[in-house]
């Protein structure tokens, strides 16, 4: 088969093995069950302008998202599949927006064009994400876009590019506010670092980068105007200015130190930052002379310091930087045909294959012991990552180097044969079906019933709720069963009760519901 051929197609079976994965698991709460929740509540109150959580407005993610979980049900019916496939087509959206990309800025070297969708798709934090149901892939296919437009305004197609680039803007605030201007403006305003000596500018630039920023802006107005309009005055703070001072500089939430990122990047570049070949090919490029290796360059780790800064910080926040990483790595290995040694070659299986060992040993490991779903944990799952590098190493072995197309594959396999495992060992704490369904037999019955403490929408779309569900402090419980004596009380502690009517585990918490009685003579412990 050409090699070509294999690098041009391969990457639609590896995707569409990440996407099955979908079908072996629920939807993860908190966030995947958060998000189908808004958009079924909305799709329940004919309200298309603004979200809702549990029947309050929810000002937290603008609805984009939503709108295309919407747009498939009113093709298909109500479902759970469609909107838990958006995210994964927005993913092999990711692939080939990368590998357009990469043509853009390469025009003369294809390889690169076609083995950076390879490297993308086994980049552990993008493998990792690509079937999630949430904003991320979505806001990589958003900032993509945008990079291509500053790639054709850059060649002199102003118009195209600049256009590209406004819509980008548009469609990243009404994917996720107004980061998107984090991730696009650093290299937009560094032009002078990566432009020269490919490509010239002048400061019609900035102009043009000033009317597309408003035309963009002008665009995801016609939906926050409206909604702020309907939504209330506190809605209408939210969108038009907390969520773009609030949840970038002023927040609390996930608020972690300046160097955090720094000390996962190795875990998230996995396995490319283990291939020596990736650094021996750093010394044979010449990044002063390459305006697009710099361009790549610049929107990584202009961005890369820019998140830094910000408090808040979440791994998958760094998603759309990682077609950058994908680009460079991919430039960085199209380099003339040369002798590598073997154990060069070899080190990204060797390592693979110590993780295969980790997952075996994984139920004595210190500090992971102790959680409930490690104990379940049998070696198969380990025997099955070393058996794949097992054959990764022999085919290393047997054609004397490592080709990105294998090296990806192993990831991908892995990845895939992991979620497997490990949903099933997690059982019933990443899976509120049950729970779900219990509380809309109740609502069917009109039993009163309550969420003591904070409810995160985990359990209206899983059991297809049509009513809020009741919310009560922790304190208030015991007021609260004294007036519904014939009600239903839900915790979420981290201590399991002695007694409860219905118990599951949920992530390491246990989520139980207790009669009114039962919590009146014992407490919710």
């Amino acid at each position: 088969m050409p090699k070509d051929f294999v690098y041009r197609w391969g990457i639609f079976p590896l995707w569409l093995l990440l996407t099955t994965t979908v079908f072996f698991r629920t939807p993860i709460p908190i966030d995947e069950t958060r998000y189908l929740s808004v958009a079924w509540e909305m799709w329940l109150r004919g309200d298309f302008l603004v979200p809702y959580l549990n029947g309050h407005t929810y000002s937290h993610k603008p609805p984009l998202l939503f709108w295309l979980f919407e747009s498939g049900w009113a093709i298909f019916g109500i479902n759970e599949w469609w909107p838990r496939l958006v995210g994964p087509l927005c993913a092999l959206l990711n692939l080939l927006l990368t590998r357009r990309l990469a043509l853009k800025l390469w025009p003369d070297r294809p390889q690169i064009a076609l083995q950076a969708p390879w490297i993308l798709l086994a980049t552990l934090l993008w493998t990792l994400f690509a079937s999630a149901t949430m904003f991320d892939t979505l806001l990589t296919c958003c900032v993509l876009l945008g990079m291509l437009g500053l790639i054709e305004a850059i060649r002199g197609n102003s118009l195209k590019g600049w256009s590209f680039f406004g819509l980008a803007i548009g469609l990243g605030i009404l994917t996720k506010g107004p980061v998107i201007f984090l991730h696009l403006l650093p290299t937009t305003l560094c032009v002078f670092i990566w432009a020269k000596p490919d490509y010239s500018f002048s400061k019609s630039w900035f102009g043009y980068l000033g009317l597309a920023l408003l035309a963009g802006s002008a665009m995801a107005l016609v939906w926050a105007l409206p909604a702020a309009a309907a939504g209330g005055e506190a809605y209408a703070n939210a969108i038009l200015w907390h969520q773009t001072a609030d949840r970038t500089v002023g927040t609390k939430i996930h608020a972690r130190s300046f160097p955090w990122y720094l000390y996962f990047l190795p875990l998230l570049t996995f396995p490319w930052i283990t291939w020596p070949r990736l650094w021996q090919s750093l010394r044979l490029t010449r990044i002063a002379e390459e305006s697009a290796l710099r361009f790549c360059l610049t929107w990584l780790i202009a961005s890369l310091l820019l998140f830094s800064f910000l408090p808040s910080k979440q791994l998958h926040y760094l998603l759309p930087l990682l077609p950058a990483f994908a680009l460079i790595c991919a430039r960085l290995l199209d380099q003339p045909q040369r002798q590598y040694g073997l154990f060069t070659e070899l080190l990204p299986a060797i390592l693979i294959g110590l993780i295969g060992l980790f997952l075996i040993l994984l139920p004595q490991v210190p500090g992971l012991a102790k959680l409930n779903w490690v104990k379940q944990v049998e070696p198969y799952w380990g025997l099955s990552v070393t058996a794949i590098a097992v054959i990764l190493a022999a085919f290393v072995i047997y054609a004397r180097r490592l080709s990105v197309a294998a090296l990806s594959s192993a990831v991908v396999v892995s990845i895939f044969i992991g979620f497997i495992f490990f949903f099933q060992y997690v059982g019933l704490q990443y899976n509120l079906r049950p729970a779900a369904m219990l509380l809309k037999q109740f609502n069917d019955n009109r039993i009163a019933t309550a969420f003591a403490g904070d409810y995160q929408g985990q359990l209206h779309f899983l059991g297809r709720l049509t009513q809020p569900l009741e919310t009560i402090e922790r304190e208030q419980a015991t007021e609260w069963a004294k007036t519904h004596p014939d009600g239903y009380l839900i915790f979420l502690e981290k201590t399991k009760p002695a007694h409860a009517y219905y118990i599951q585990p949920h992530r390491e918490y246990w989520l139980f519901f207790k009669t009114a009685a039962d919590a009146l003579s014992s407490g919710p412990t």
